[in-house]
């Protein structure tokens, strides 16, 4: 796997091309995104091998020396890292969840290639997500460090908010890239 930005250089461009200090709309590079479904005592095993105290539920995301570990669903999370620990980490997830006999307690799968990260920062940022978003993004309901998945413009994302700047990353499906940077970038220039 590389670091390298997967999205076409005209969607890029066109994200260039709208950014201003209130607001900046840019792809970052691929990054390891790792499902983990567990359940039982693979929680408290997976917990271990991230090195947190325990995985974390709905809204607040967890760092880890792994990386960031996020909430999906009662038993999944989304454990992201750089890619160079790919083997490592994955091996030692597969381990915590058991060893694929029938009293395994969970599944890992390798993600990576199934969304594409993109950051939307500054101080307008907010005001952008909410023209196309119906949460509640005000800090009192979605503060720094808490993620959920939700529609952008109808289309699914993981809608991060990892700091008070504020910025945003939206993880979104290859697929649904170009339509939620063309909502994103219409908003931009609208604003």
């Amino acid at each position: 796997m590389s670091d390298r930005i997967p999205v076409d250089p005209a969607l890029r461009a066109r994200m260039a091309a709208v950014s201003s200090p209130a607001a900046t709309l840019r792809a970052l590079p691929l990054t390891l995104l790792i499902s983990v479904r567990a359940r039982g005592g693979a929680c408290s095993r997976v917990a271990a091998a991230l090195a947190v105290e325990a995985l974390p539920g709905h809204g607040p995301m967890v760092s880890s020396p792994a990386g960031r570990v996020t909430w999906l669903r009662p038993d999944e999370w989304l454990v992201e890292a750089p890619t160079a620990s790919r083997d490592a980490l994955l091996t030692a997830l597969s381990q915590a969840v058991g060893d694929g006999t029938p009293d395994t307690d969970g599944a890992v799968v390798e993600l990576s290639a199934s969304r594409h990260v993109l950051e939307l920062s500054g101080p307008r940022a907010r005001d952008l997500l909410a023209a196309v978003c119906t949460l509640d993004l005000h800090p009192r309901t979605f503060p720094v460090g808490h993620a959920t998945q939700t529609l952008l413009a109808r289309a699914p994302v993981l809608l991060q908010l990892v700091d008070a700047t504020p910025t945003w990353r939206l993880l979104v499906r290859p697929s649904f890239v170009s339509y939620v940077v063309e909502w994103l970038a219409d908003a931009m220039e609208g604003a």
